[in-house]
């Protein structure tokens, strides 16, 4: 009586990405008064914050060809590099301060602002050579940058937006 053991148990294909098992997510409506400028910030219990377009960012409707950017002003985000523990030479951030311009096939484009005061410890370079992956998989690989703050500005941020079945809400509510 031979038992296959890959038939014996059940496997449940619905398993959480990363993101969704150890990060917290909190959202931005309207940032800086722009309609649909959604932004999405999830936390980890480390201090250390994603940086992604919400669901319902204006940017998902746009089906033209774009490239991100992370040159802005005089700063060259893709050279931002920070070293030790205390992660020195982070480059400082303020909530409106640009990650990335996302520009458009025909000229247009649109800045994509950190949202709280933080370092910036890393730009997603994937998006350079794959940019795609910011529409194909926004909460995953397809984060754009990411940031680090201090324990209580992380809390005060964190309570500050919305949870996702508030933002659930509000969005619901807008489309009606």
């Amino acid at each position: 009586m031979a038992c296959d053991i890959l038939q014996s148990i059940k496997i449940d294909n619905n398993y959480k990405s990363f993101t969704d098992r150890y990060f917290t997510k909190r959202y931005i409506i309207d940032f800086n008064g722009i309609k649909n400028n959604d932004i999405m910030i999830m936390f980890h219990s480390n201090r250390v914050a994603l940086l992604c377009l919400a669901p319902s960012h204006f940017f998902f409707k746009n089906n033209n060809n774009y490239k991100l950017n992370f040159s802005v002003g005089n700063i060259d985000r893709l050279s931002n590099t920070v070293k030790g523990k205390s992660k020195k030479g982070g480059q400082m951030l303020t909530p409106k301060s640009v990650i990335c311009k996302i520009d458009y096939e025909d000229g247009t484009s649109f800045d994509v602002p950190s949202c709280m005061k933080s370092t910036l410890i890393e730009v997603n370079e994937q998006l350079v050579s794959d940019p795609h992956l910011l529409r194909k998989k926004p909460d995953a690989d397809g984060f754009i940058a990411i940031l680090l703050s201090s324990i209580a500005i992380s809390d005060a941020t964190k309570n500050e937006l919305l949870s996702y079945e508030d933002y659930i809400k509000v969005i619901d509510r807008l489309t009606k």
